[in-house]
C-alpha cells in the first residue's frame, strides 16, 4: 500500500516555534526549524511513508483576501524571531531535496487539496494494460481543523494534539467526534459559525451547536435554506438575515482543488538519500538528537567519534 505524506509546513512551524524553547545558532533562533524536523521525523518513523511534500504559506495576500477585506485582519504578527526561520525552513527543503510547494495567491492548504486530489488520480499503467493507482492512501500532517474538510477513505490527518509531544490519527470519524460534523459538512459548519481565526463572520447569532444541529437535520447549507420555513423562528429570522455572510463564509472556508500544479512524485519519493540530506542539513544547524534519531531509524553506523570536536557543544 503506497502512502503519501503532505506537511503543512507553516502550520506545523508555527505550533513548533511555541513548543520548543528558545535555541540559537550562531546567535540566529532556530526552535522552531528543529521542532519542524522533529515532527517530520516523528511522522515518518510511524507512518512509514513512501513520499514526502511539504507545502508552503506565500507571502502577500492571497484571493480570499479579494473576497474579503477582513480576511485574518484580526490575527496578531507572528514573531520575528519565527518570521526569520522561514527562509531557514525554505532553504533546508531545498538542500535536503524535499519538493516544496508554495504559489502566490493561494494557501498551503488550497496546495494540500490540489496535490491531494492528484496524487489519488495518477495511475500506472502496466505492460498488460492493468492500471493501478500509484498513491493508496494521503495522511496530511497539520495542526489546522479547516483540512478536516479533505478527510475521506483515503485520506486521513496525522495531527499533534499537546506541543509537539503527542500526535493522533483524525479519520472520518474523527473529525466527527472532534466538530460533530462529518468531513464533507466542515465547510459548512464554518459558513454557519464562522472562523474567529480567519475572521469570516457565518451567521450572527448562531454558534457550534445551533449549526451542528441545522446540519445533522438538513445535511448541508443549501438544504437548510430550501427548508427555512420548517426552521424554528427564532433561528430563522438569524438565517435569513444571515444568508449573504453564510455564503461568502461558505466559499472563504472552501479549499481549491484545480490549482494548476504540476509535480512529479518520483521526486517526491522517500529513501535511503533523504536520509542522508537530512543529516547534512542537521550537522549544519548542529541538531545532534535528530541525527541521532535519523541513524537510529534507518539503522545507519555512527561513524567514530575520534574526529568529532572535543569542544562542539550538542544542542537537544
Amino acid at each position: 500500500m503506497s502512502k503519501l505524506i503532505i506537511v503543512d509546513g507553516h502550520a506545523i512551524i508555527h505550533r513548533a516555534y511555541h513548543s520548543i524553547p528558545p535555541l540559537t545558532v550562531n546567535g540566529e533562533p532556530v526552535n522552531a526549524l528543529y521542532g519542524f524536523y522533529s515532527m517530520i521525523l516523528t511522522a515518518v518513523n510511524t507512518l512509514k511513508p513512501d513520499y514526502l511534500i511539504v507545502c508552503l504559506d506565500s507571502p502577500g495576500p492571497n484571493f480570499r483576501n479579494e473576497e474579503f477585506i477582513g480576511y485574518r485582519a484580526k490575527r496578531k504578527p507572528a514573531d520575528m524571531d519565527l518570521i526569520s526561520q522561514f527562509p531557514k525552513l525554505q532553504s533546508s527543503l531545498e538542500e535536503a531535496k524535499i519538493p516544496n510547494f508554495a504559489i502566490g495567491g493561494f494557501e498551503a492548504d488550497d496546495l494540500i487539496a490540489t496535490i491531494t486530489k492528484k496524487a489519488l488520480n495518477k495511475i500506472k499503467v502496466s505492460q498488460t494494460g492493468a492500471k493501478k493507482r500509484i498513491i493508496d492512501n494521503v495522511t496530511i500532517i497539520t495542526g489546522d481543523k479547516d483540512i478536516m474538510q479533505l478527510v475521506g477513505p483515503k485520506v486521513e490527518l496525522f495531527m499533534p494534539i499537546r506541543g509537539l509531544s503527542e500526535t493522533k490519527t483524525i479519520n472520518s470519524e474523527g473529525v466527527k467526534e472532534k466538530l460533530g460534523v462529518l468531513p464533507t459538512q466542515v465547510v459548512d459548519l464554518k459558513a454557519l459559525m464562522g472562523d474567529m481565526s480567519d475572521n469570516y463572520p457565518g451567521v450572527a447569532g448562531i454558534g457550534p451547536k445551533a449549526a451542528i444541529d441545522l446540519l445533522t437535520e438538513y445535511q448541508n447549507l443549501d438544504n437548510i435554506y430550501k427548508n427555512i420555513d420548517n426552521i424554528k423562528p427564532s433561528l430563522k429570522e438569524k438565517l435569513i438575515s444571515g444568508k449573504e455572510n453564510a455564503y461568502l463564509s461558505q466559499k472563504l472556508a472552501t479549499l481549491v482543488y484545480n490549482i494548476p500544479l504540476k509535480f512529479k512524485l518520483s521526486d517526491a519519493k522517500w529513501c535511503d538519500t533523504c536520509v542522508q540530506n537530512l543529516i547534512a542539513v542537521f550537522k549544519s544547524y548542529n541538531f545532534k538528537s535528530l541525527i541521532a534519531r535519523l541513524e537510529k531509524n534507518n539503522n545507519i553506523v555512527k561513524p567514530s567519534k575520534k574526529n568529532e570536536d572535543p569542544n562542539q557543544t550538542s544542542l537537544f
